[in-house]
């Protein structure tokens, strides 16, 4: 029953006290009639009371009970009426209205206005039928007055009914607004998290690039120095010292991998020079012949000449892992619109249907995707491998 019986205060307080005005001055007459004819008006008294009490709780559900509810103000009203202040208590039917327009929607708000005018006129027609007769001079003044007050109620009724509507328009915006606004923040914490995942996968990809390159060159000089160090010592001691260089290499990137966790600089160094950098620390980490082919007809920008430079640093790092590879090509050109990379080695290759979803490859292929370029794998086993690598430059240069 509890569930069914929902009530809820009047949500503006000033309405109800408008109200209370409206009412009281309704009793004030009745107090006046008290004073004249010397004889409590009580019926009054206790109608005017049960309206008041009626607005404090307003019937949330279900329409039944706030029909019910409206039509006990709407009797209440038109019994008093009858019972004496024909000329006065109808103007009671604003307050029904203004309930009416938090129980019900438009249409329902505008069967009450127009049922209180309705009522309303029922009420002058009555009060004209017991007060023309007592009218003898001025008939004329008198009916000019009561088709004043009843254009005025009906004024009164549609300027209640508009301020009310525009004051529930107006709440009902701002808690949308609070609603889009507590949104807004859910989407913006959802924003950050992600922008702080994606931050941890790119700091992830540049020390698998950066790091990953020298720590695998570096591998590759102690396990030559393990299997010479008991046949040639003198020749084990080469890579054991090119080992040494590798690991100052790796503690440099790796302070540049820490680095790039408190900021994020821009080298001034240029593409050519990086990759030709590159490919000599290659060169003397492995021993594998590496051959540039770099034609650049224009500046790049500098987010681009990071990408490529990452791009080139990953694919030599797979191929000293896994290539088994003796020459590498590497050609860089750019045109108007593009810029091609291509890197290819002689290595031993491998099916394009295996598991090739590691995370040297899936890199390449997250940066070349984050700039708005294209990737393509061409191998095969024992056919060596051909990374091919299109990106759009046009409105990078605008």
């Amino acid at each position: 029953m509890n569930g069914l019986l929902k009530f809820q205060p009047q949500p503006f307080r000033f309405l109800l006290y408008t109200e209370w005005m409206m009412l009281l001055s309704c009793g004030s007459f009745a107090v006046l009639e008290a004073i004249e004819e010397q004889h409590l008006p009580f019926q009054h008294i206790l109608i005017l009371g049960l309206l008041g009490g009626m607005g404090l709780m307003l019937p949330k559900s279900p329409t039944p009970l706030k029909l019910l509810y409206t039509c006990i103000e709407i009797a209440l009203i038109f019994y008093g009426a009858t019972l004496g202040y024909l000329h006065i208590l109808p103007t009671l039917y604003v307050i029904v209205l203004i309930r009416s327009c938090f129980l019900f929607e438009q249409l329902g708000r505008w069967a009450i206005a127009c049922l209180s005018l309705f009522l309303f006129l029922v009420h002058q027609v009555r009060y004209v039928q017991n007060t023309v007769l007592l009218v003898s001079e001025g008939q004329y003044q008198f009916w000019m007055h009561l088709i004043a007050e009843t254009i005025m109620f009906a004024l009164g009724l549609f300027l209640a009914l508009k301020l009310v509507n525009t004051l529930i328009s107006e709440r009902k915006i701002m808690s949308e607004l609070a609603i889009a606004h507590e949104q807004l923040r859910q989407y913006a914490r959802q924003a950050e998290d992600l922008a702080e995942v994606r931050e941890r996968n790119r700091i992830a990809m540049e020390i698998h690039d950066s790091l990953g390159h020298a720590v695998t060159a570096l591998n590759v000089q102690l396990q030559a120095a393990i299997k010479l160090w008991q046949r040639n010592p003198e020749r084990a001691q080469i890579f054991l010292e090119q080992a040494q260089k590798l690991g100052t290499t790796a503690m440099k990137e790796m302070r540049k991998s820490v680095s790039a966790l408190r900021e994020d600089r821009e080298e001034n160094e240029t593409l050519e020079s990086a990759i030709t950098s590159l490919v000599k620390n290659s060169f003397e980490g492995t021993g594998i012949s590496i051959s540039t082919n770099i034609s650049l007809n224009t500046s790049l920008p500098p987010h681009l000449v990071k990408a490529i430079y990452r791009i080139v640093q990953e694919s030599l790092t797979n191929i000293c892992k896994h290539a088994k590879a003796k020459e590498v090509e590497i050609k860089l050109s750019t045109t108007k619109d593009y810029l091609y990379l291509t890197v290819q080695d002689n290595g031993k290759g491998f099916s394009l249907n295996q598991n090739t979803a590691g995370f040297g490859i899936h890199s390449m292929q997250e940066r070349v995707s984050a700039i708005g370029g294209k990737i393509q794998i061409e191998t095969s086993p024992a056919a060596g491998c051909r990374i091919f690598v299109e990106i759009p430059i046009g409105e990078m240069l605008v």
